[in-house]
């Protein structure tokens, strides 16, 4: 009879490593889908070391999930750590090359990090692969914005659609006025963009001119 504690408190442990490392493997993708909202909602909310934090304590087979390696990576370019995030994204890139995401990110690092060449040509690398892709068109036009290239840029905004999916087209002639010194017309098209596209319309947009600082 004393053997009997000694064995439920082995089925108990038995039972919570169970749990702990579940055997299901549907059971194992809803919890790293559970997490990936979790920190999705962080990122979300601009918490991005916590975004971290959530990602990096994952283990086994879930800490090498490409979702999860990205939107670490991604979170960590918005907490000003260009070096560990291209790092991941090269990572990434090496075991999968044709991950598009981290591509992206990864081309989006470079032109932070100030490596406005780089990014220029990942950025062209990215549009052969997708070249109605209006998002890298516009990618691509900033870079040689930034780079002071301006017949190149106006070539590629000439190119865009007015029209389009996206405001590309508003935002390229809001910074060819701007660097004419056309404030007003640069304000006008800006107002046209959000009232076609809306403020999630142009919030990628928004951003990529407020971190480039152009």
């Amino acid at each position: 009879m004393r053997l009997l504690p000694v064995l439920l408190l082995l089925t108990s442990l038995s039972l919570r490593a169970q749990e702990a490392a579940p055997a299901d493997p549907l059971v194992a993708q809803q919890r790293l889908a559970a997490v990936l909202r979790q920190a999705t909602e962080n990122y979300d909310r601009g918490d991005y070391k916590g975004t971290v934090a959530i990602l990096g304590a994952l283990q086994g087979a879930a800490a090498g999930d490409l979702s999860v390696l990205n939107l670490r990576a991604a979170a960590l370019t918005k907490a000003g750590d260009y070096a560990q995030a291209a790092r991941i994204f090269a990572g990434i890139l090496e075991a999968n090359p044709g991950y598009f995401p981290s591509a992206y990110n990864l081309a989006e690092v470079r032109f932070l990090s100030g490596d406005r060449e780089g990014a220029l040509e990942a950025f062209r690398a990215l549009r052969q692969r997708d070249p109605r892709n209006e998002l890298l068109r516009f990618k691509v036009f900033l870079c040689q914005y930034a780079l002071g290239r301006g017949e190149e840029a106006a070539k590629t905004a000439r190119a865009m659609q007015s029209a389009g999916s996206t405001p590309a087209w508003y935002y390229a002639q809001a910074l060819l006025a701007r660097r004419g010194g056309d404030e007003g017309s640069a304000r006008k098209n800006l107002r046209a963009a959000r009232a076609l596209y809306g403020e999630d319309g142009c919030r990628l947009f928004d951003e990529s001119i407020a971190v480039s600082g152009l």
